[in-house]
C-alpha cells in the first residue's frame, strides 16, 4: 500500500479550489478571527493560510507534507509533525485555531469528536476557531446525474467532481466514511474514457489524473453533513455558526464553521 499523505504533496500545484483555499478565502478567516496579535495554531501545512496571525504554529501528521508543501519557517511561525488528536498544546494556549479541511481528513466520527474536543481544550477562554468544512449533501446524488452535469460542462472543475464522487459515494451511517481508494475506483468506473472527459470539459490530463495519487491508500475520509459536523461542535463550544467561503466551485459544501466559547471539560 502507498503512503497517501507522503504522495500527496507532489501533486500540490495542481490541485485548486474546493480542495485548496482561495485568496477570497483566506481574507474571509481573516476578518472572521482578527488574527493581527493573535497566536494561532493551523490543523495542516496549508500555504496560503500560513502568514496570518502574530504567531503560527502549524501541525501535521506527516512529515513528508511539511517539508514538501510548507513555505518554510520564520521568527514567528513554525511548522512540525505531530498528533491533532493528541495535541502538543497545555490547555487554553492559544488564540485563535485555523483548520482546512481537517473534519475531513479524519477517518469517523469518534475521530471528529476528538479533535473537536482538543481544539476545545487548547484554545484560551476568549479565543475561536475557524474550520473550512467540506459537508456532504443530506440525500445522496446518484452518479449518473454527476456524470451527466460533468459531461454537460455544469461542474467547475475537476476537483469539484472528485468531492462530488466522494460524497455520493460515503457511508450512509455517523461517520460518512470513504476509502479515498474507492474514491479513484467510482471516478474509473462512471469515467472509464479520461481523455473523453477532458475533451468535454476542457480540464487537463494532470488535473485529471491528480486522483491518481489515491491508488492502493488505506486512507480514508469523511464527508458528514453540515448539520452533523454543527451537532457535533457544540458538545464542545457555545456558540457555533457558519459562514460563507467564498465563490469557488462547490463553495456551497465548503462553509467556514466558526466556533467560539470552548467548553472545559
Amino acid at each position: 500500500m502507498t503512503n497517501h499523505w507522503d504522495n500527496y504533496h507532489r501533486h500540490w500545484t495542481l490541485l485548486g479550489a474546493p480542495l485548496r483555499p482561495t485568496p477570497e478565502t483566506v481574507g474571509i478567516v481573516e476578518r472572521a478571527l482578527d488574527l493581527d496579535e493573535a497566536d494561532v495554531l493551523l490543523l495542516g501545512v496549508t500555504p496560503e493560510l500560513a502568514g496570518l496571525g502574530k504567531t503560527m504554529l502549524a501541525i501535521d501528521g506527516s512529515a513528508a507534507m511539511v517539508s514538501g508543501v510548507w513555505p518554510g519557517d520564520s521568527a514567528g511561525r513554525r511548522a512540525i509533525t505531530g498528533n491533532w488528536l493528541d495535541l502538543p498544546l497545555s490547555r487554553a494556549s492559544v488564540g485563535a485555531v485555523i483548520g482546512d479541511g481537517c473534519l475531513t481528513v479524519v477517518d469517523s466520527a469518534q475521530a471528529r469528536h476528538a479533535l473537536l474536543g482538543e481544539v476545545a481544550r487548547v484554545l484560551k477562554p476568549e479565543g475561536s476557531a475557524v474550520i473550512r468544512v467540506f459537508a456532504g449533501l443530506e440525500a445522496f446524488e446518484d452518479l449518473a446525474d454527476i456524470k451527466a452535469e460533468a459531461l454537460a460542462g455544469e461542474i467547475g472543475n475537476f476537483h469539484a467532481l472528485k468531492w462530488r464522487i466522494a460524497m455520493a459515494c460515503a457511508t450512509s451511517d455517523a461517520d460518512r466514511a470513504i476509502k479515498v481508494q474507492a474514491i479513484r475506483d467510482a471516478f474509473d468506473k462512471t469515467f472509464p474514457d479520461r481523455e473523453a472527459l477532458a475533451a468535454r470539459t476542457g480540464w487537463s490530463m494532470a488535473s485529471i489524473g491528480t486522483i491518481d495519487v489515491y491508488a492502493g491508500s488505506e486512507t480514508t475520509y469523511c464527508f458528514a453533513t453540515l448539520a452533523m459536523l454543527i451537532n457535533e461542535a457544540r458538545d464542545w463550544f457555545g456558540d457555533v455558526h457558519v459562514v460563507p467561503s467564498g465563490s469557488y466551485p462547490l463553495a456551497e459544501r465548503c462553509p467556514l464553521l466558526m466556533l467560539e466559547s470552548p467548553k472545559r471539560r
